[in-house]
């Protein structure tokens, strides 16, 4: 998204016309209005951006990310503040539930040696704006690794190899229940995970807090 203009770049799946906004295309929209400006920590619009895809809408304040003319429909394609807020419970819930799991054995999140990443969302998020969200933790990207369907992987695995199936074994044996509505850390992690991209984000989001500030250094010099 231009931070001057708010004009944004889009990309679909095999060039076509866009039709609404997938999961992935979701978190970069939120990343880019965010870090231009359009968009406070708390997902709400600038309503006072000069870019006319700022706008009062049905459900209040929106941004339009492609206008009807230029879609497969015929409506406008805008992100409304109701869907950012879905958005920011979804990634609350599962950032709260990485610090809690991680306090629960006393690590946190940069004892993280690697991060492995399975399904069909894993394979097409970007990484880097899945942090500036705040979904994802801010450690360096290479501790990262995509496994694609990770559940039939690992039964394929486990059907071609009897070294595999039995490690399989023990590491059912090893497993235990971590009830997360019950850990008394949870709902305090879930309350401060609800803002971009988080409310300790000089603390746990370093390098994103430094590009923000950068970022909007850059844009009133503008």
């Amino acid at each position: 998204v231009n931070p001057v203009t708010g004009e944004p770049a889009i990309l679909t799946v095999g060039r076509a016309l866009p039709k609404g906004i997938c999961g992935s295309g979701l978190i970069a929209a939120v990343a880019s209005l965010f870090m231009t400006g359009i968009m406070d920590e708390r997902g709400r619009f600038n309503v006072d951006h000069p870019s006319d895809r700022v706008r009062d809408g049905e459900d209040g304040p929106e941004y339009v990310l492609v206008w009807a003319e230029d879609a497969d429909g015929d409506r406008d394609i805008a992100l409304t503040e109701p869907d950012v807020d879905n958005l920011l419970r979804a990634k609350g819930a599962m950032y709260a539930a990485y610090m809690t799991l991680l306090e629960g054995v006393g690590l946190s999140i940069h004892d993280l040696e690697r991060v492995i990443l399975a399904g069909g969302f894993g394979q097409s998020i970007n990484l880097e704006r899945a942090q500036i969200i705040g979904l994802m933790p801010e450690l360096p990207l290479d501790r990262f690794t995509f496994v694609g369907n990770g559940s039939l992987l690992g039964a394929r695995l486990a059907c071609m190899s009897n070294p595999m199936r039995a490690e399989v074994g023990e590491i059912v044996e090893k497993m235990t229940n971590f009830e997360l509505s019950v850990a008394p850390k949870y709902m305090d992690n879930y309350t401060s995970s609800m803002f971009l991209p988080h409310t300790e984000g000089d603390r746990l989001f370093p390098e994103v807090s430094r590009r923000l500030k950068e970022a909007r250094k850059a844009i009133k010099e503008m």
